[in-house]
């Protein structure tokens, strides 16, 4: 006894289809512009430049290195003065969560899920830090010039990007952003981090990018 499969026309055109999509579908050119009005309305004392270049593949991975210069200014309320800058980068990668249907007008839009690590080196100094003696109840006021640091953290990142001019794109991202580098004990702990932000435990932060696609 012989068994034939018979598959039809239209599953074997729906996986010759699903086959011949090229491996790469274009590369994103992009810029981040929330750090403009995070200056102007949330945090004046820090500045941030950031940009990207991520790859399509088969439209559904979204392979990206993102990279950027950052740093503050900040005098506290008891006179100690924070200052900070250096380079940072990140390297991760987006899944896409649509699926459009062929003949969609909206197939070029995306919407992504996924994960980076960044890593920063950087200097920063603290100028008039005061100790007090309990004891003897003196106190010295001290600086701290050119601290090296060195920073790992991994962010969740989830975004939408729409095209809204024939290869021009506006799109956000919200990340949420875990340090990995903890300060040890006997260490002090810089205000601000490059590229991470204030704060040594997990942070929110929000871009939103400008950019051409590459075909």
């Amino acid at each position: 006894m012989f068994c034939v499969t018979v598959q039809s026309t239209a599953q074997t055109k729906e996986s010759v289809k699903k086959d011949s999509i090229p491996f790469l579908q274009g590369i994103w050119i992009e810029a981040d512009v929330a750090p403009v009005f995070e200056r102007a309305l949330i945090n004046k004392n820090a500045y941030r430049a950031q940009g990207n270049i991520q790859v399509n593949l088969k439209n559904k991975y979204y392979p990206v290195i993102e990279f950027g210069y950052a740093g503050a200014d900040k005098t506290a309320s008891n006179g100690i003065e924070f200052s900070t800058s250096g380079f940072f980068g990140k390297a991760g990668a987006d899944l896409s969560m649509l699926k459009p249907k062929p003949n969609s007008t909206q197939k070029n839009n995306n919407f992504l899920v996924g994960l980076r690590l960044g890593a920063s080196r950087f200097n920063y100094s603290l100028y008039n830090q005061t100790i007090t003696d309990n004891y003897w109840g003196n106190s010295e006021t001290f600086n701290l010039e050119s601290i090296s640091s060195t920073k790992l953290w991994y962010e969740i990142a989830a975004g939408m990007r729409v095209e809204v001019f024939r290869n021009i794109y506006m799109g956000w991202t919200i990340r949420n952003k875990h340090l990995i580098s903890k300060t040890e004990s006997g260490q002090t702990t810089p205000w601000y981090i490059p590229g991470y932000g204030i704060g040594n435990t997990s942070v929110w932060g929000l871009s939103y990018s400008i950019g051409y696609r590459i075909k």
